[in-house]
């Protein structure tokens, strides 16, 4: 079972553990600079509205993140949940969804739906499946 913070409710040195930890799961951070804006837009997280920010723990170890932005112009939505086991990704993109639907978002929660109807067809991961058919493209070039 998954564990969502949001960053808001975050101390400052959970986030600057979040800073030195980041880059394992694909959020580093190389320069002050790139440090401070990070900063600056994580500061906009808002409670009943976009964006949102959520770390997300597994057994007390960052494992993953949600990034919504919001509706505005494009639809954007970063998550790092494509990476993870299928179970993972699943909890993920269900909880993505469900906060959308909470926030008033239809729009941004159909995006997480679609997301988690595509890996629950599939009955693996985006990882698995990635995994998968590099395995299958490696065989048949051995049998070429």
């Amino acid at each position: 079972m998954l564990t969502f913070r949001n960053m808001r409710e975050m101390t400052k040195d959970e986030i600057n553990v979040f800073l030195r930890e980041g880059k394992k799961i694909g959020c580093a951070v190389h320069t002050k600079e790139e440090q401070q804006e990070l900063l600056e837009a994580l500061s906009r997280s808002k409670e009943t509205g976009f964006p949102q920010f959520v770390l997300v723990y597994e057994k007390d170890v960052l494992m993953g993140f949600l990034f919504i932005y919001g509706e505005e112009g494009h639809t954007w939505i970063i998550h790092n949940a494509d990476e993870k086991t299928y179970e993972q990704e699943k909890e993920m993109l269900a909880y993505g969804r469900d906060l959308c639907k909470k926030l008033g978002s239809e729009k941004l929660a159909k995006c997480f739906q679609q997301q988690l109807e595509e890996v629950e067809r599939m009955g693996k991961s985006h990882q698995e499946a990635r995994i998968a058919w590099i395995e299958e493209n490696n065989r048949k070039k051995k049998e070429n």
